[in-house]
């Protein structure tokens, strides 16, 4: 049973705080994600991007092979199903994030009740996603996923850990391991690693305590686990002829994108990031801390699984950081242990157990959330007023007029919305453009340099922010077989241009 007595109870004992915790998730989201139905659009590119490779999944378009983009195929499918909910709008992503918020909360409670009272526990609960707010951009990346995966798997680490008895290890736990571990391989495969060192404790015990015939059950139940995500992803791209493009772009092509650079390189940047975060960050980097250092060593009563923990902050913070920037929303998945922090810091407060101290806590915590989005910069009268011209939105309804209208975005920015608004089925493989310098990938330029020629599409948005629109905006053919028949600035005064093919 995947649900053994003890967290069964837990649940049925807690009903009305997981109740309420439900609703409160959906109902911040509301309010401080453009995934809900609140806000016009939500304008971000990258979830744009995810959404309409994932409606080109439902439309008969394979990823890699017939739309393009090297982030890991379940994203896709996540926001594929969204667009099954709702065509040209994200509500039903809405209705996806809010469940992955809703695991995320509802885990972390359940890792509050592994040390603390229910009071505690709720708090950190309500907090966490109010404190996350602010690194989520406008909300649905992919590390979010990454995220409800981590707090599922953490959880029962910490079951397990925390029993003195460790000799048993219920293979169920294994299987969902698994499960986690191999969703996170096909959204963000550095990601994983977060699950090297608890598995490797785990299995250690196991082998000190000689139980040999529970390692099998417990290896067979993690490689099932495994096999339950990566067996229909390997089949869907085997049959359409897919798997090898699969392999060339998720793996292959990812991992001459990374490029980290040499040892010295490496080390020096992992320093930087880490001094600067400490120094000059959040204090939320702070309690991450703790939760990654002082919370497994002196709250975990299984020795190696505390330092299974320590290291699967180490070895997270070394694949996310190894060759990239400290970007706000990669943080995401280190909120797990900013869980942990929050709930070592609760050892030192003191509340009672009045119920009227839940509304109060959950009044407070979701005030700070509103206050990390502020509405996104938006009041409630611009969010009750229909503005269909307003932004790139003005582009979308030029095109809307067209019959059976083909797009080509030459970047990756506010253009891939018009996607999304106009229900557009990506027709060429390279239909956005990825932030892929030509040098590492010189395929897309020059396939949508192709397009161009042959004018396969109708339309083309082709904006100052794209990496390549010197060489866009100063291409002849691109003159000759296209007219501008639109232009605007965004809010940085970036010049976006709708070009219309010629007849």
């Amino acid at each position: 049973m995947l649900i053994d007595g003890t967290i069964k109870n837990k649940i049925l004992e807690d009903k009305f705080i997981f109740i309420f915790l439900f609703v409160y998730t959906f109902l911040l989201l509301f309010f401080c994600s453009k995934m809900s139905p609140l806000y016009p659009i939500n304008e971000w590119a990258d979830v744009n991007l995810y959404f309409n490779i994932g409606k080109g999944i439902f439309n008969g378009k394979v990823p890699y092979a017939d739309t393009f983009d090297h982030k890991g195929p379940l994203i896709f499918f996540i926001y594929g199903i969204g667009y099954l909910i709702s065509n040209t709008s994200f509500l039903g992503m809405y209705f996806i994030q809010g469940i992955t918020w809703v695991l995320i909360v509802s885990f972390t409670y359940l890792i509050g009740r592994v040390y603390l009272d229910k009071i505690y526990a709720f708090l950190v609960a309500v907090l966490l996603p109010s404190l996350m707010l602010s690194y989520t951009a406008t909300g649905g990346s992919a590390e979010e996923f990454v995220l409800a995966a981590e707090c599922v798997s953490l959880y029962l680490f910490l079951l397990y850990f925390d029993n003195r008895n460790t000799q048993g290890h219920n293979a169920a736990y294994m299987l969902v391991h698994g499960i986690m571990l191999s969703a996170v391989l096909f959204i963000k495969s550095n990601l994983v690693v977060f699950w090297v060192f608890p598995l490797a404790a785990i299995f250690v015990n196991i082998i000190l305590n000689k139980d040999y015939r529970g390692l099998l059950k417990d290896l067979g139940a993690l490689l099932l686990g495994i096999l339950i995500v990566t067996l229909p992803l390997v089949l869907y791209f085997a049959l359409n002829g897919a798997l090898g493009e699969a392999w060339h772009v998720y793996v292959v092509l990812n991992k001459s994108y990374s490029n980290p650079g040499t040892i010295g390189q490496i080390i020096e940047r992992l320093y930087s990031t880490f001094y600067q975060s400490i120094r000059f960050g959040s204090p939320i980097f702070i309690v991450m801390i703790i939760g990654a250092f002082v919370f497994p060593f002196m709250q975990v009563k299984n020795k190696l699984g505390g330092i299974a923990i320590a290291l699967s902050f180490l070895s997270l913070y070394a694949a996310v950081y190894i060759s990239v920037k400290n970007i706000p929303y990669y943080t995401i998945p280190f909120f797990v242990y900013a869980a942990l922090g929050c709930l070592f810091i609760c050892r030192y407060i003191r509340l009672g157990s009045s119920w009227y101290l839940y509304p109060i806590i959950a009044l407070i915590t979701f005030y700070i959330g509103m206050k990390q989005i502020n509405l996104f910069g938006y009041t409630f009268d611009e969010l009750r007023t229909e503005q269909p011209d307003k932004g790139v939105s003005r582009f979308s309804t030029i095109i809307k007029k067209e019959k059976g209208p083909s797009l080509l975005n030459l970047g990756l920015d506010l253009g891939n919305t018009v996607f999304t608004e106009t229900g557009i089925v990506p027709s060429v493989k390279y239909f956005v453009s990825p932030n892929l310098d030509y040098s590492v990938f010189p395929e897309m330029r020059n396939e949508q340099e192709e397009y161009i020629r042959e004018k396969k599409v109708q339309f083309i948005i082709l904006s100052e922010a794209s990496l390549n629109f010197d060489y866009f905006f100063g291409l002849p053919l691109l003159y000759q077989n296209y007219e501008v028949v639109d232009s605007l600035k965004d809010q940085e005064s970036k010049a976006y241009y709708l070009f219309k093919r010629k007849d």
